[in-house]
């Protein structure tokens, strides 16, 4: 996690695409990765406000739904069996976002293109579950766990 690549096609990398981190930003993702992937909606929000998320209302609610559907997974649960474009839509409707963390859109992007393919072949996943491990390496290696 440092580089991220957010056209997820074999072989070719399209660097209109790309978008490198600082340090700093990995690991906060990294932390965001592990909270994702534990479901801790606590850790979640106050993680995706300190990435610079921020929306009208800050309505806690609506921040943990964005960062679960924008970075790990979607399901007719989560949203409310709504296509995720329109339920996505109707989360800025209640709380219309004032300002995205730019630094992490290609990874959205990224993860919710894999998980499309994943739907269309009847595989829906967690991306943060599938990410935690390499997000704790990165922690450990950092001595941040």
């Amino acid at each position: 996690m440092g580089i991220e690549e957010g056209n997820p096609h074999l072989g070719l990398i399209d660097y209109g695409q790309v978008k490198e981190l600082t340090n700093e930003e990995r690991l906060l993702f990294c932390k965001l990765i592990i909270a994702l992937a534990d479901d801790d909606k606590k850790d979640i929000i106050r993680l995706m406000k300190q990435s610079g998320y921020e929306s009208q209302n800050m309505n806690e609610d609506i921040i943990y739904r964005f960062a679960k559907v924008s970075y790990d997974e979607d399901n007719d649960e989560l949203t409310e069996g709504k296509h995720i474009q329109v339920f996505m839509e109707d989360l800025e409707g209640q709380d219309p976002i004032i300002h995205l963390p730019q630094q992490y859109i290609m990874i959205g992007r990224a993860s919710v293109m894999l998980r499309g393919l994943g739907h269309a072949l009847h595989q829906s996943r967690s991306v943060a579950k599938i990410w935690r491990p390499i997000a704790v390496r990165v922690l450990e290696e950092e001595g941040l766990l």
